[in-house]
């Protein structure tokens, strides 16, 4: 039989980024023991917390940097969905960006500047096969379109689709 510390570290392995209260449902294991393993964990340095404002998400040791930050976006509504449309589309206007999301133009700004913030986005004016229409007009386009789909291969049918927004739609997209 499996350790709790076993059953949390091969919970954060398999789904990288959850949160603790998703922890606490992937785990069945109650609040003041979880907060235990996962703080004796991080003290051994067998998984790392990554704080988005003051909430930590979860992931193991030795996960690349720019792998946990994508994770963390995808596991985020709005971001997912920008995200999901520029592998779909290549790149997008702001406008489209807006219009694919279905999503206000306020909240789109908010989070396509985390997006560039975060390196996981770029805005430019350089010619793009998908819109040559759109010369010298600001297009987004993803900056490691290729670990992103490497990241929604590995983790996207056991823990991605547990993100708020549902992220099969991006793994059957890649298909």
């Amino acid at each position: 039989m499996r350790s709790n510390r076993e059953i949390v570290l091969q919970s954060v392995v398999k789904h990288p980024g959850l949160r603790f209260h998703e922890l606490k449902k992937e785990t069945s294991i109650a609040n003041g023991t979880l907060q235990h393993h996962i703080s004796k964990l991080i003290t051994d340095e067998d998984i790392i917390a990554v704080y988005t404002d003051k909430n930590p998400r979860y992931f193991q040791k030795g996960l690349e940097d720019d792998s946990a930050v994508i994770i963390n976006r995808l596991r985020q509504n709005t971001t997912s969905k920008i995200i999901k449309s520029l592998l779909k589309n290549g790149c997008l206007s702001f406008r489209q960006i807006v219009k694919e999301s279905k999503k206000s133009a306020g909240t789109i700004s908010i989070y396509k500047n985390m997006l560039l913030q975060d390196h996981i986005i770029v805005g430019d004016t350089d010619e793009c096969e998908s819109c040559p229409e759109m010369a010298n007009k600001i297009k987004y386009r993803l900056t490691n379109p290729s670990l992103i789909h490497s990241l929604v291969d590995e983790y996207g049918k056991s823990s991605l689709k547990k993100s708020a927004d549902n992220l099969a739609d991006i793994f059957l997209s890649l298909k």
